[in-house]
């Protein structure tokens, strides 16, 4: 049995980029996030049972937001400017530095992720316009043998023109931007 769609089986976590979410269509400049590991979108609904008469006899389910899990690595001061929404100070070529402070902001960032086709030329891209970090981040975890491997969990919210969610699926592979440049919204 073949598979019903361009870009699948899906294999992988090609590429991941985020930018800075300045108003609606509106992005920063798109900076990759290095080495990601895990792009993981979980679609959240609301929904309810209405019951009566000894059975149910109504549902409702509405999609309202999604969560992501974000993994890559490499401790990214690029990638982190972006997500955090605090600009680093680079000193030329001594050295960068992000300072973190008590009662910073989160802003709101877009997020486009691409996965490669196992069959044909196609891949998929989700596509997330508008998400902010919601709870603790893992920045760092330094340990012996291994790699520093940042981890967060970011909430995505309805945007007025590309929603919630996008997952696109080309019949050849395209690059990743954000908002993607060849779909409408």
């Amino acid at each position: 049995m073949g598979f019903d769609s361009y870009g699948a089986p899906q294999f992988g976590l090609n590429d991941v980029k985020v930018a800075a979410y300045t108003a609606t269509n509106t992005y920063g400049t798109e900076v990759d996030v290095p080495s990601v590991q895990l792009m993981s979108v979980t679609m959240q609904v609301v929904s309810a049972q209405l019951e009566g008469d000894d059975e149910i006899t109504d549902t409702a389910s509405n999609a309202i937001g999604a969560q992501i899990q974000l993994r890559f690595g490499s401790l990214s001061i690029g990638a982190l400017e972006v997500i955090l929404g605090i600009d680093s100070v680079p000193s030329g070529s001594t050295y960068d530095h992000l300072q973190i402070g008590g009662g910073d902001t989160m802003p709101y960032f877009g997020m486009c992720g691409k996965i490669n086709a196992t069959q044909g030329s196609g891949d998929t891209h989700v596509f997330i316009p508008k998400c902010k970090i919601m709870s603790a981040v893992t920045l760092i975890t330094a340990e012996y043998g291994r790699y520093t491997i940042p981890e967060m969990t970011v909430q995505a919210v309805t945007d007025a023109t590309y929603d919630i969610i996008n997952i696109i699926e080309d019949a050849a592979a395209q690059s990743v931007a954000i908002p993607p440049t060849y779909i409408e919204s």
